[in-house]
């Protein structure tokens, strides 16, 4: 009975991960990210205790998981809605005008039927003159109307290509760092893969970084991630490409890079960007020494970006296995400052 209890809840652990709503990639990432460390720690240690420690914090996680994931569908409706309003006002505008158009064009119709029925000569050209000189101011009306319509409606496309474009950048952005998200990344991946040239991927993980959020609360861990980010953008050449991957973790797109030179390129990385970082907590400042762990890979012609991306992870884990082995406890080391 136990088994199958605890079958059913990893079972349920795997559902939740594989099937969360995709709201944003990133945020499904980190998320997926957290329960599989759950399930990872149940399928390590199968006992009530950790069973009874997993269930708050899984309710914890679909909360959070539940509230950002809101607040994403409410910008981009809030988005859409405005986009939509923008068109609509400019459909009102022309449909208005062809309105007063057809309304001016249907009343000199009819004023020529009259002119037909009179039998006065003089009379029918004094409204034929009057009638052609309405007309052709009429027609200088609509043509200059038109003009301004057409002014009108390309300021309003322009506006809204703007609009577009800002939506598509902040829908790349990553908000916490400033750096592109994993959609963007995703994104440069494909044009990579498209271009058919070398290039390399580095996928770099925090270590010890759930302590963090752990001992000093998710505002602390936000501030490391903020320094990283900025730490890590700024070693990198100006071709390539930095991004939040999702978490903690980052990866950066290597163009024109082989293995050997993106594995030398990753080690200069990891030596500017490990070390000291300062950070205000409540009751003063800290200094954590940071370590990281990275994978590399190449890709290779034809090879799908998933196949690429699980190559790279895997040789993210085992560098942290390494790590582990190899600096116990130093991966993430405070110092009380004054």
């Amino acid at each position: 009975m136990i088994a199958e209890l605890e079958a059913s809840y990893k079972s349920a652990l795997e559902g939740i991960e594989q099937n969360l709503p995709s709201v944003s990639a990133q945020l499904v990432a980190h998320f997926r990210k957290q329960i599989r460390e759950l399930r990872t720690q149940f399928e390590l240690r199968p006992a009530a205790e950790v069973l009874s420690q997993s269930r708050p914090k899984l309710r914890d996680e679909l909360r959070a998981f539940a509230t950002q994931a809101d607040k994403i569908l409410e910008h981009k409706d809030k988005q859409f809605r405005e986009i939509l309003r923008s068109f609509a006002e400019a459909a009102t505008t022309l449909a208005q005008q062809s309105t007063t158009n057809n309304r001016r064009l249907t009343c000199f119709t009819r004023n020529l039927d009259a002119l037909v029925e009179l039998q006065d000569l003089t009379e029918i050209r004094k409204g034929m003159v009057k009638e052609v000189a309405a007309l052709k101011q009429a027609v200088a009306e609509i043509h200059d109307a038109s003009q301004q319509s057409v002014l009108q409606l390309h300021a309003e496309i322009r506006q809204f290509q703007e609009k577009l474009a800002r939506s598509e950048e902040i829908a790349r952005t990553d908000a916490l760092t400033g750096l592109g998200n994993r959609r963007a990344a995703e994104h440069a991946l494909r044009l990579a893969v498209t271009a058919a040239k070398p290039f390399s991927v580095v996928l770099v993980d925090l270590n010890g970084f759930k302590g963090i959020n752990d001992r000093w609360g998710h505002p602390t861990g936000d501030a490391v991630l903020r320094q990283f980010g900025q730490r890590l953008g700024s070693v990198v050449r100006s071709a390539d490409m930095v991004c939040r991957w999702g978490g903690d973790e980052f990866l950066v797109l290597l163009p024109a890079c082989r293995l050997a030179q993106a594995i030398a390129r990753s080690q200069e990385i990891g030596k500017q960007c490990e070390g000291d970082y300062r950070l205000s907590v409540e009751d003063g400042h800290i200094k954590l020494l940071l370590r990281v762990a990275m994978g590399v890979a190449e890709w290779s012609i034809g090879e799908q970006i998933e196949n690429l991306i699980r190559r790279a992870d895997d040789a993210l884990y085992k560098d942290k296995g390494k790590i582990s082995g190899r600096r116990g406890s130093e991966s993430l080391i405070e110092a009380r400052l004054a």
